[in-house]
């Protein structure tokens, strides 16, 4: 499954942020919160997870790179498990760190979802554009196709 689309919503006075409907039963095991590299919450099935945790482990550990990519990345990670209601919790450190106050935005991303503050995410879109097109062009050129 790839997850697709831009939601609208409101963090609620718990701390909560609903799944978009059509992908809750992607987390019927739980999932798990992570840091993004952008200042966002990324949401992870345990598939994409397992790989995403495949890429940290794949840098060497006997150097101090390798550790601290460990440490970031591992020590950053929550449990999610959605409630009836398609929701899941999210901490105060997490929301802290992507700048969530209260309006959202939850974004596809292929193999995850992003859970944004929606006023970064739209002031990041001519740049996230731009950034789109240059590796594209990338990826395009590095296979032949360009």
């Amino acid at each position: 499954m790839y997850f697709v689309g831009k939601t609208e919503y409101q963090v609620d006075d718990r701390k909560r942020i609903p799944i978009p409907p059509f992908y809750r039963g992607a987390f019927d095991a739980g999932g798990y919160l992570s840091l993004g590299l952008d200042p966002c919450i990324q949401l992870h099935t345990p598939e994409s997870f397992a790989a995403t945790a495949a890429i940290i482990e794949a840098i060497p550990a006997e150097t101090r790179e390798g550790d601290d990519a460990r440490r970031d990345f591992f020590g950053n990670v929550r449990l999610a498990q959605r409630d009836a209601q398609g929701r899941i919790t999210i901490q105060d450190d997490f929301l802290k760190y992507a700048g969530i106050t209260r309006d959202v935005l939850v974004v596809g991303v292929g193999d995850k979802i992003e859970i944004w503050d929606r006023a970064t995410y739209l002031g990041r879109q001519d740049e996230a554009a731009e950034n789109r097109r240059k590796a594209t062009a990338r990826q395009q050129n590095a296979q032949g196709e360009g």
